[in-house]
């Protein structure tokens, strides 16, 4: 569509250049937002994978600590369970256990 070295060329060709730096400004400027969204979406993901990463680290200690307690309830069972034998033994004998 350039007309040629005329002034009326160069003024196209200006126009038509003015448009495609526009075009470009307005580009760049969704390019530019678009990155920045996705900059605060890492950011926000990345809290997110911390905050499940800490829940998931005390839920394992509140387990290790409940594991803890029920291996200390298994092992009194266990010291009641001979105790209560030992007295059933002393009162009904050696042979009934």
């Amino acid at each position: 569509m350039t007309n040629g070295l005329t002034l009326e060329g160069v003024a196209d060709d200006l126009d038509n250049v003015k448009t495609i730096m526009f075009t470009l400004a307005r580009q760049y400027e969704r390019v530019d937002h678009t990155v920045d969204r996705i900059a605060l979406q890492q950011e926000t993901n990345s809290q997110a994978i911390h905050a499940m990463v800490n829940a998931i680290a005390s839920l394992v200690q509140t387990q290790q600590e409940q594991l803890t307690a029920i291996r200390e309830m298994q092992s009194e069972v266990k010291g009641l369970q001979v105790e209560n034998r030992r007295i059933l033994q002393h009162i009904f004998g050696d042979d009934e256990f």
